[in-house]
């Protein structure tokens, strides 16, 4: 029952979200043409820009005139919506209920908190999961449609589930902000200032190629260029992102056992 009011609840959210990736996947997919038939141009026009700017935008180490470094360069921007989602969805899971005012009336039922916040997680996942295959199944038929060149279904897969992968850190970081928080008014200032936060880190590091930056945001982890160079993830990094979403996740079990309920 649980499970199925977060659904309703969390559905035109998650809807909305995964109508946007598609038609971000959509509009970036329809000018495939002009890069491969302006490769040289390009390449020439991008050589102007430094290094540090290419990197951070997702144009460097790829050619955008073949699909797979195309396909790379559009997922770097559908991993940065997806993760507002994931950030979304984290910083929802446990704010609604104190923000609606209704969190003694949810405590009163015949429920435990750590099953309350298992249900939560659990309905989380479910939507990430099905908007990351949801993106992979319907961007396979636009690369048909619109792209009609062949393509790596492996390499593919690994671009799309490298969004999950962040939405995963984000979900884990949202969960612990909104346990801890005694209320949060307005989620997506919140998950925006946080994703944003993590996306500059990100910049920083491309522009002081520092390693120790590299550690602090998800979205050096799962870079398009390392995954059509290795066709593979990185194995520190992707572990080093489900511990911390495990931990997290964890912490915000550990918080809400603990906390304070104003009774209204």
């Amino acid at each position: 029952m649980m499970l199925l009011f977060e659904f309703r609840k969390s559905f035109r959210s998650w809807l909305n979200f995964t109508i946007g990736l598609l038609l971000t996947f959509t509009i970036f997919a329809s000018f495939f043409d002009f890069f491969r038939e302006d490769a040289a141009l390009m390449d020439q026009l991008l050589q102007n820009f430094p290094e540090e700017f290419r990197a951070a935008f997702g144009f460097a180490n790829v050619n955008l005139s073949e699909v797979e470094g195309y396909l790379s360069f559009i997922i770097s921007y559908i991993v940065l919506v997806g993760a507002v989602y994931g950030m979304k969805l984290g910083v929802g899971l446990l704010s609604a209920e104190p923000r609606e005012k209704t969190s003694d009336f949810l405590l009163s039922k015949p429920v435990r908190r750590w099953e309350i916040v298992a249900a939560k997680l659990e309905i989380a996942l479910i939507l990430l999961v099905a908007q990351a295959l949801a993106l992979f199944t319907l961007g396979l038929a636009e690369i048909k449609i619109i792209i009609k060149q062949p393509i790596d279904v492996g390499i593919f897969a690994l671009l799309v589930f490298a969004m999950l992968l962040v939405q995963l850190f984000f979900l884990g970081i949202g969960s612990v902000v909104a346990a801890a928080a005694s209320k949060i008014k307005s989620i997506m200032p919140v998950a925006l200032g946080i994703v944003f936060f993590f996306f500059i880190i990100e910049l920083v590091n491309e522009s002081l190629h520092l390693k120790e930056l590299t550690y602090l945001t998800p979205f050096a982890y799962f870079k398009g260029s390392s995954i059509l160079t290795l066709r593979h993830y990185e194995w520190p990094l992707l572990a080093i992102d489900l511990t911390i979403f495990v931990v997290a996740t964890g912490l915000s079990f550990w918080i809400y056992q603990r906390k304070d309920f104003h009774a209204v």
